[in-house]
């Protein structure tokens, strides 16, 4: 997520406008609560975020939070919104999408415009935090429900029939067959069965018709047992996998950790700060270009242990109490 767009949910909670300077206002506004007849729901009293693309004076709410957060002046706040809004335009060019979290979107029209898309979100209404669409039936639904539930009661006892039985008729027809079970149990005879007739054969016919020879199977047991005998063995003529297999060319990942204490939009700016720096606390100090971007560097390091402790104790500096770590390949 962009760093600017943590800014602007946090200001939203307190103010109804938050303006980004030579790029657009986002704009709060209260939609009232609302009953809809016709699904019987009711929608709580929420704000609905809007942008408006003509706001483009800065109103220094930005540049406050970032001063609040960073521990900078306004002048270097100032400069991170500048690049901030640089990599918000670029990443809205290149991808032609940028989500906000739990704000909306951006994306590119079809005309080349840009267009926002707000989420329905109820974050920004403190007011309404937790209150949700709900449904509630009117009295007149009720009855209606009801009175069609009981109509359907009737008809169904309505269809149901009723078959008269007679216990003393049923007790005898259940003695009845009863009688006629026990018979045939007790008169079948049980002798001169054939087991044969009886008895499944495990192996099928089908299958016994394609066994192999005896010598044939003999003779695969034999290999097979010669196989098994021999796995694990080394052979004297193989040769090794990894000495056949040509190594790969290893390449250079090792990264380099920078003690970064001013950031420029252009080479010049930097170039003037550069020559300024203090060569008795920045030994090394140089210029590094990166994201179109010209930062200017204390010093380097080859491991993040270095550079944490080289970075601590410039920060004891006040001119450099800013300097943060960036981290390249």
């Amino acid at each position: 997520m962009l760093r600017i767009v943590t800014h602007i949910r946090r200001l939203l909670l307190v103010h109804d406008c938050v303006i980004v300077p030579k790029f657009g206002g986002f704009v709060l506004q209260v939609a009232a609560a609302k009953y809809d007849a016709s699904g019987n729901s009711f929608t709580p009293r929420r704000k609905e975020i809007s942008f408006n693309v003509t706001l483009q004076h800065s109103d220094g709410l930005l540049a406050e939070s970032y001063m609040q957060m960073y521990k900078v002046n306004y002048q270097q706040a100032q400069l991170m919104i500048d690049e901030d809004i640089e990599t918000l335009r670029q990443s809205l060019q290149q991808y032609k999408k940028v989500p906000l979290e739990n704000l909306g979107s951006f994306t590119i029209g079809d005309e080349g415009q840009m267009i926002f898309n707000a989420d329905a979100s109820d974050l920004l209404s403190i007011e309404s935090y937790g209150l949700p669409t709900f449904q509630f039936a009117t009295l007149s639904s009720l009855h209606a429900e009801r009175k069609a539930e009981s109509i359907h009661q009737s008809r169904k006892k309505k269809d149901t029939l009723y078959i008269p039985v007679n216990r003393r008729f049923l007790r005898m027809t259940v003695a009845s067959a009863a009688a006629v079970a026990l018979f045939f149990l007790i008169s079948t005879p049980v002798k001169d069965v054939n087991q044969n007739a009886y008895t499944a054969s495990f192996v099928p016919t089908e299958v016994v018709s394609y066994a192999l020879p005896a010598e044939s199977l003999r003779s695969s047991c034999d290999s097979s047992a010669v196989d098994a005998a021999t796995v694990g063995k080394p052979d004297d003529n193989a040769v090794s996998s990894s000495s056949a297999v040509p190594k790969e060319e290893v390449r250079n990942t090792q990264k380099k950790y920078h003690v970064i204490i001013a950031s420029f939009p252009n080479k010049a700016l930097a170039s003037a700060y550069l020559s300024k720096v203090d060569k008795t606390v920045c030994k090394n100090a140089d210029m590094l270009q990166c994201d179109n971007k010209y930062r200017v560097c204390a010093d380097k390091f080859d491991n993040d242990s270095q550079a944490q402790l080289f970075m601590s104790t410039l920060r004891s500096n006040t001119k450099y109490k800013d300097a943060w770590l960036y981290i390249s390949h």
